[in-house]
């Protein structure tokens, strides 16, 4: 009697003759190059119960800003939905009102804003080895440089994961300006021109009540082993701006500070350097919900996802639905009565 892994391959040689190519000999265990494939190897631990997990990925310090510490149960920043989930809700937000005609006068789905926001809301790890470009071989024979290295790969990784995240999200809030201000301010650079829409606009700055403390949060990290201090006290001093002018201008010198080389190396402190950048990353979360409100036709009926059906949701006004984007939905409060929804 044949051996049945035997018999498959006699019955698979009759069947397809030479149709189909010999298959490559089997290999009782992986290489140790083929498992350098695997990206996470590096950061598998154990718990107490002695199940395996991993130590960390790139993007976990995304939740660890703006979020509550202190353990007050009216803390303001309860109410903030995790940063990934804030990027992703903005995303779907933009493709629902589009389709329900929220901007009447703008193209669909606010084109380059949606598409930046999906891919930074898409960035689930990165990995990076700052000890590449070392040819000395230390870690190789020396225990304590092998545990540098690691130290090295996760705070570069962390970093290069922070500031992803804030290129693709600064490309979304340029691209929000653009639509907003159309033609208005056309010589100015275009953070510039989100600052003054901000200040034509006065009402904006009370129309997301978690602004502020976003707000007071990122400009303490900022100016905390930042450059940045002379910057943000000059441009205070200089206009007599509103709070969403203010953030505006934060954003802006932010982005500079880091397209000019500035930062320092985040090998050395890269939880405060992660810290600075997710908090502003999140200040502009917020601005770019502003700029839609200052589009919107806040009475039409919108429902919180276009992939569910209408039977399982409850139209909200664009308006409600825009304000609370980045709130938990158990505590979305409904400040415009049902009879200002607008139906076609």
């Amino acid at each position: 009697m044949r051996r049945p892994v035997a018999f498959f391959q006699h019955l698979r040689a009759r069947l397809f003759g030479r149709l189909l190519p010999p298959a490559p000999p089997r290999q009782p265990f992986a290489r140790w190059e083929d498992l350098r494939l695997l990206k996470s190897l590096g950061r598998i631990d154990y718990d107490e119960h002695g199940a395996m997990r991993l130590r960390y990925t790139a993007i976990d310090p995304a939740d660890k800003v703006v979020r509550c510490t202190c353990g007050r149960l009216d803390c303001w920043s309860r109410e903030l939905l995790p940063l990934r989930e804030h990027m992703a809700g903005l995303c779907r937000a933009i493709v629902v009102c589009g389709r329900e005609g929220v901007f009447p006068d703008q193209e669909e789905f606010w084109p380059g804003v949606a598409e930046a926001l999906q891919l930074a809301a898409s960035i689930e790890d990165v990995f990076a080895d700052p000890s590449f470009v070392d040819d000395s071989e230390t870690s190789m024979w020396c225990r304590p440089a092998y545990e540098r290295d690691n130290e090295d790969r996760e705070a570069a990784s962390k970093y290069a994961g922070a500031l992803i995240t804030f290129n693709f999200v600064w490309n979304a809030y340029e691209r929000a300006i653009e639509l907003s201000a159309r033609d208005a301010w056309h010589k100015d650079k275009i953070p510039a021109r989100g600052r003054k829409i901000f200040s034509r606009q006065l009402g904006l700055s009370e129309e997301i009540s978690s602004l502020r403390g976003c707000y007071a949060v990122a400009r303490k990290f900022c100016v905390t082993r930042t450059s940045l201090h002379d910057a943000l006290v000059k441009a205070e001093s200089v206009y007599a701006m509103n709070l969403a002018e203010k953030a505006a201008e934060l954003v802006r010198i932010f982005r500079n500070y880091i397209v000019h080389g500035e930062d320092a190396s985040p090998l050395d402190g890269a939880g405060h350097a992660c810290a600075r950048i997710y908090a502003v990353v999140r200040l502009i979360l917020i601005l770019i919900q502003l700029l839609l409100l200052s589009r919107a036709d806040r009475r039409v009926a919108v429902y919180s996802s276009a992939n569910v059906d209408e039977e399982e949701q409850t139209p909200i006004p664009a308006g409600v639905f825009l304000t609370n984007l980045h709130r938990r939905k158990d505590i979305w409060g409904a400040t415009e009565s049902a009879s200002a929804i607008v139906r076609d």
